[in-house]
């Protein structure tokens, strides 16, 4: 039994955090910057128009990110390196299409689209949409080819050119652009222009990435008919497509639908109060970019113990990642809005509230959807996704007309839990796995008590302002990482020796009493 690799779940973990903290700080920056930049109208349309094009983007995707993270892994486990060579031009050649025509159709409809989301200037908002048309393709062929490259066990590519150079350079973009124009074409041009160097990026490391790879590949084996080949990628990752446009839906439809069901001003308080949840959720991705080719591995194998072990112990790495963020906008709302703007400040407090206590439940349920899409259960994955678009659109159409921007986030929130809960039962069901193991417990008192106890406590003592914010928050951080170094063999921290010169971190699972016993592969 291999059991998963700890070492390298370590430094691929590592390397994502440095990865996602930038993302995230560049992420807040970017709003920051819009919401001072331009009004509220021009800023929310602005917000409501990139939602589109990240939906666009993923749907023109057609799942292969996830496809090619399942397959290139499993093909390499198995020594069939010849198919998992093939795979990438079996998923590459319909998406740029799909792209093509989705930029297209995105270009054409622009006049209307800016109508249907409110937009006080439509022809602005046109220009913004057709604008970004433009990048679409290049937008989802960088994706499918960094998500090649994960496949082969490397993060670097997909941190040093999406977490950091693109979201650098649409910060710098968006900081230069009213320097230049005032058109909000020039604002739209600013944030899509960086994913032409990304896309050649991608590329360019892909071609080294996988040179490498075919260089040290054992002789060939039989090889896989081409129909074959392309006929299981697409049995599994056309579920997927749709399962991922109604994740990127999900995260996406409450800023559209607040634009038109209310309007744009209401869509940018809206977005400002929410966007914390992409911090956490780029640090969940840290962890699970790193865990699903571990697991797509393990299940090839049919090593459970192994899956349950990478799985257990992602789940904690999630939740000391993410609550500390969540907790802390949690109890601190009214300083967190004011960041953007006396505009933004003293609204949306119960709006980020809601939202911050929702991803607590959805993470510490651990990645459900990961390990179903691993197992090859994109069916259920798509279900589990459509379940929770549909109940977010439908509580949406319901609440935000009475309720504003708390109605869309109980609508988001509500479609969170579903998914989650629809996972939860599936993956026990099914797989038998869980995240049950690896300190999670500890993991969520040492969370609670330092970003939720120290700061609610400091607000009862000092007051609500920022000086409370800080006389929680400090103390709060350095108990928690004086804690974590405390129990960090419970918390399987540390595999990060793995970082150290010299060093390589457990490569398996080492206490016995947190793994389950094996189970056969039938039992899924």
């Amino acid at each position: 039994m291999s059991g998963p690799n700890l070492g390298r779940m370590a430094r691929g973990g590592a390397l994502n955090l440095v990865g996602a903290v930038s993302a995230g700080l560049l992420g807040l920056a970017l709003v920051f910057v819009v919401a001072r930049s331009y009004d509220q109208a021009t800023a929310g349309a602005f917000f409501a128009a990139n939602s589109l094009f990240l939906i666009l983007a993923v749907t023109a995707g057609l799942g292969t990110d996830t496809g090619l993270l399942r397959a290139v892994p499993r093909r390499l486990a198995l020594g069939e390196h010849a198919a998992a060579r093939r795979t990438v031009p079996v998923a590459l050649v319909p998406v740029v299409g799909v792209a093509a025509v989705a930029a297209g159709a995105l270009a054409v409809t622009a006049p209307w689209l800016a109508g249907l989301l409110g937009s006080e200037d439509t022809g602005g908002t046109a220009a913004m949409l057709r604008t970004m048309a433009a990048f679409l393709p290049l937008a989802a062929l960088q994706d499918a080819l960094l998500a090649a490259t994960r496949g082969h066990g490397t993060m670097r590519p997909t941190v040093l050119v999406d977490k950091l150079f693109r979201q650098f350079a649409q910060v710098v973009g968006v900081l230069a652009a009213p320097l230049v124009s005032g058109d909000p074409a020039a604002l739209a041009l600013a944030w899509a222009l960086p994913y032409l160097p990304g896309a050649l990026a991608a590329a360019l490391w892909y071609r080294k990435v996988a040179a490498r790879t075919w260089a040290s590949a054992p002789p060939a084996t039989a090889p896989v008919a081409s129909r074959e080949l392309a006929g299981e990628f697409w049995r599994y990752t056309g579920p997927r497509a749709i399962g991922g446009i109604c994740q990127q839906a999900l995260q996406r439809v409450d800023i559209v639908l607040m634009a038109a069901l209310s309007s744009p001003r209401d869509a940018a308080l809206y977005t400002v109060a929410t966007r914390f949840v992409v911090v956490g959720q780029l640090g969940t991705q840290a962890v699970q970019n790193v865990m699903q080719p571990q697991l797509s591995r393990l299940l090839a194998l049919e090593d459970r113990e192994g899956a349950q072990r990478t799985f257990a112990i992602a789940t904690t790495w999630t939740v000391l990642l993410t609550w500390p963020v969540h907790l802390a906008v949690a109890t601190a709302a009214p300083v967190y809005l004011s960041l953007f703007g006396s505009s933004y400040a003293g609204a949306g407090q119960w709006t980020t509230v809601v939202l911050a206590l929702s991803m607590l439940l959805a993470t510490i349920a651990g990645p459900l959807d990961v390990l179903l899409l691993m197992a090859g259960r994109s069916g259920l994955s798509l279900a589990n996704s459509a379940s929770a678009l549909g109940t977010t659109v439908v509580l949406g159409v319901l609440l935000i007309g009475p309720l504003g921007p708390l109605g869309a986030a109980t609508a988001r929130a509500a479609g969170i839990l579903a998914r989650n809960l629809l996972g939860m039962v599936q993956v026990r069901r099914l797989l038998r796995i869980g995240p049950r193991g690896a300190g999670l417990p500890v993991a969520v008192a040492v969370t609670v008590l330092c970003f939720g106890v120290f700061p609610l406590v400091a607000r009862l003592l000092v007051g609500s302002g920022p000086i409370a914010s800080f006389a929680g928050l400090i103390p709060g951080i350095l108990v928690y990482f004086a804690l974590l170094w405390a129990v960090r063999g419970r918390l399987v921290l540390t595999a990060f020796t793995a970082l150290l010169p010299g060093r390589r971190g457990p490569s398996s699972p080492a206490p016995r009493d947190d793994s389950p016993r094996r189970m056969h592969a039938n039992e899924a």
